[in-house]
């Protein structure tokens, strides 16, 4: 118990300097500010703080978050039109719009567990690896019990979830997620079909978006150019639900955003507090989604998936489709 209470007073004291330093730079602070601000009270490596459940939450939303929604569109698109039908664009639109909501659904509920590790990873004064911040968050979650989880294996982490007392509090951030994710997904389909089409327009020569070194140069261009629309569109619920989750770890009243929304809405700058730190999140989603759209061209080119989107018979789907007509 002694330990527990040292090791609380020493976070509270990390807490109270950093809010001093940042307190005191208050008129200047920017991205930059804070990372040095960061480095000069934990060392450069307080930049990579919490990176491993940054890289898992980015894994699940990347790869079945451009997986649902490609299969949420196709599947619409052959439920709803006739392959020989020339689908117009606003049609097209509409589609893109609702699998990438769907899309974002499910990929929010797969991904929310991790995405809480990664809010409370990135919170803590201390520099420790998403597998002990689970079994820390176990442990708390079992105040009688003694204090086992936080040493335990992966396996044995992971064996121990109990479905009454772990799951709810993983998933107690999950409409925030999806208030969060829904405009950064929706956007970021959006933004990239336009900005891949603006760019194929510029360029004096034919390119197919996804298709080629060309082709998937400016796939991953515009999908970097849409990683920005994203990042500023949803930044504000990000910042919301960041601040939430970690105001709300101490206690056991759960994410609470009113409070949150109302102290940033009466500090000076009004309603530009909800972009502090876009820069630096709007940097990381840069290269982030620049490389997701890269990849997944890539993958869908290795493999000869659909590089006509919903047309060509070496998309499974539509294969599927195609043979089971030719029967009849």
């Amino acid at each position: 118990k002694s330990d527990a209470e040292l090791t609380k007073a020493v976070e509270e004291q990390h807490r109270n300097k950093e809010r001093n330093t940042v307190e005191n730079r208050k008129d200047s602070i920017s991205s930059v500010d804070y990372a040095n601000a960061l480095i000069s009270l934990r060392g450069f490596g307080a930049l990579f703080q919490a990176a491993d459940a940054t890289f898992l939450a980015s894994v699940i939303f990347g790869s079945l978050g451009f997986g649902a929604t490609e299969l949420f569109r196709r599947s619409f698109t052959m439920v709803f039109f006739d392959e020989a039908t020339n689908t117009g664009s606003g049609e097209l639109t509409f589609i893109l719009l609702v699998a990438a909501s769907l899309g974002c659904i499910l990929t929010s509920f797969v991904a929310t567990p991790f995405e809480v590790l990664r809010v409370k990873s990135m919170g803590r004064n201390d520099s420790v690896s998403v597998q002990r911040v689970l079994g820390d968050f176990m442990d708390k979650q079992r105040p009688d019990q003694p204090s086992t989880y936080s040493k335990s294996s992966i396996f044995e982490q992971v064996k121990g979830l109990d479905l009454n007392v772990d799951i709810p509090p993983l998933y107690s951030s999950f409409t925030p997620v999806v208030t969060r994710e829904l405009p950064f997904a929706v956007s970021k389909f959006l933004a990239f079909d336009l900005f891949s089409q603006l760019i194929c327009t510029l360029l004096p020569m034919d390119v197919q978006v996804g298709v080629g070194p060309l082709g998937l140069t400016v796939s991953a261009f515009a999908g970097a150019l849409s990683g920005i629309v994203g990042a500023a569109i949803s930044h504000p619920a990000d910042l919301i639900l960041t601040l939430a989750s970690n105001s709300s770890s101490e206690s056991e009243k759960g994410f609470d955003w009113k409070p949150i929304v109302k102290e940033l809405l009466e500090k000076d700058g009004g309603i530009i507090n909800f972009y502090v730190g876009l820069p630096a999140r709007a940097t990381f989603f840069f290269f982030v989604i620049g490389l997701q759209f890269f990849f997944y061209d890539y993958v869908k080119n290795l493999f000869g998936v659909g590089t006509d989107d919903l047309n060509l018979v070496l998309d499974v789907f539509y294969a599927v489709r195609k043979g089971l007509t030719d029967l009849y």
